[in-house]
């Protein structure tokens, strides 16, 4: 959708230039263009950027080796300013390599009672679907100190765009478009809690983590 925006107004922004070259030349007449879209042919004049960089003095007796308040370089910098930085969509298709799309939750707060990949499994290309059933309850637990969350939703979501499942397929656009065939129906819940006051009146929340105390 980008793309084709991006196709569109580029197009139209040649076609106001080309008008305006035509009518200041006189082949075509002055009113062709209404005045407000005249500015879109012109070019874009930014300002020339300025920035600083701002850290505290050491002192003169502070071992080389502290690196407390001096300025770094960050490991990454050089390579991620002269494109030398490999990312993922930089890397090779290997061969037989597959691509994994996720089918995401429509509703925000509901249960799931049907959840059927078969169609999108009867689509030539596509290998495999995965859900929470194909995890153990540990491994569908994640979390970057307490697992509170899920890989996979397991019976309910709790958000719009929650994580259910996964299609692996030989490509992409196949992957995309058999997600959109996975079947998929809710029972919605409530209350639905959208707002902080919402929470607080129907003690929506989640308890206190365990504190440690050490003596």
């Amino acid at each position: 959708a980008y793309r084709r925006a991006l196709v569109v107004s580029l197009f139209f922004k040649a076609y106001l230039s080309i008008t305006l070259k035509l009518s200041k030349s006189g082949v075509i007449s002055s009113d062709a263009l209404p005045p407000e879209e005249r500015s879109g042919a012109e070019i874009f004049h930014t300002p020339v950027l300025k920035s600083s960089q701002l850290f505290e003095r050491v002192c003169s007796d502070q071992p080389i080796c502290d690196p407390i308040g001096r300025p770094k370089v960050h490991a990454a910098a050089l390579k991620q300013a002269t494109g030398e930085a490999i990312y993922t969509d930089d890397i090779p298709r290997m061969d037989g390599e597959l691509y994994l799309a996720f089918v995401l939750s429509t509703k925000p707060r509901a249960k799931i009672t049907k959840l059927d990949a078969s169609e999108a499994l009867a689509l030539e290309g596509v290998h495999q679907f995965f859900s929470y059933k194909d995890l153990t309850e540990h491994e569908n637990e994640v979390g970057p100190v307490f697992h509170d969350e899920h890989v996979f939703a397991a019976g309910e979501v709790h958000c719009y765009g929650q994580i259910i499942g996964s299609i692996v397929a030989d490509n992409k656009a196949l992957a995309q478009r058999a997600t959109r065939l996975v079947k998929v129906e809710y029972e919605e819940l409530t209350p639905v809690i959208v707002t902080i006051e919402q929470a607080i009146e129907h003690k929506s929340y989640f308890p206190d983590y365990p504190r440690f105390v050490t003596k």
